[in-house]
């Protein structure tokens, strides 16, 4: 009467197929918003939710978003063997990347010291206040970040070693979406323009 191995295979193909179409989409839209694999002045005229983003000091993350989007870093700091052509005036996409909470994702990459402190002190201050202890804290940690050198996750672009170094971040609001959709912008994003050196996950 059913074959469940069968049905399980129609699902898994289901699924393959509809991330395959998700992926195509935004392959689609990454080639028009990017025209010639360069950023544009402002993205008024393109009717999507995408921000430019200067950062400098910690402070300067506040405008960014910090519900669920995908984001890339440019840089004028040089990263070896970096393949991706996305370019903003001087500077080149060296990493790129997707969360459901953009802004201390980004926090952890380019603000690394001051993610850490700040994550302590949000679980120190959850732990004290759990009216049943034992719970962890909800709250994901990010120890894999962006990396310009080996075995160094994530920077802090308002010290000596980075701050003579631009750094701008342009972000994708998808709110609503699931981790799985963002994965999708990743993969195509590397399709268009290939994959940023920095965005080494398991390195």
């Amino acid at each position: 009467m059913y074959d469940v191995k069968a049905m399980e295979v129609e699902i898994k193909d289901a699924i393959s197929h509809a991330k395959a179409n998700v992926r195509a989409k935004f392959v689609e839209a990454f080639k028009a918003i990017y025209i010639n694999n360069t950023v544009p002045n402002d993205f008024k005229s393109l009717g999507v939710p995408v921000a430019k983003h200067t950062l400098r000091n910690p402070s300067d993350l506040g405008l960014i978003i910090s519900d669920e989007g995908f984001y890339i870093i440019f840089s004028d700091y040089e990263v070896k063997k970096n393949v991706c052509k996305l370019v903003l005036s001087n500077l080149h996409a060296i990493y790129r990347g997707e969360c459901r909470t953009v802004k201390k994702r980004i926090q952890s990459h380019l603000f690394n010291s001051c993610y850490k402190s700040d994550y302590a002190k949000r679980e120190s201050a959850f732990l004290k206040k759990q009216e049943k202890p034992g719970k962890d804290f909800y709250e994901q940690y990010w120890p894999a970040c962006l990396k310009l050198k080996s075995g160094i996750s994530g920077v802090n672009i308002d010290r000596i070693e980075y701050n003579s170094y631009t750094w701008v971040v342009v972000t994708h609001r998808m709110k609503g979406s699931s981790q799985d959709v963002r994965e999708q912008a990743e993969l195509a994003f590397d399709d268009v323009f290939g994959k940023p050196a920095a965005s080494r996950e398991y390195a």
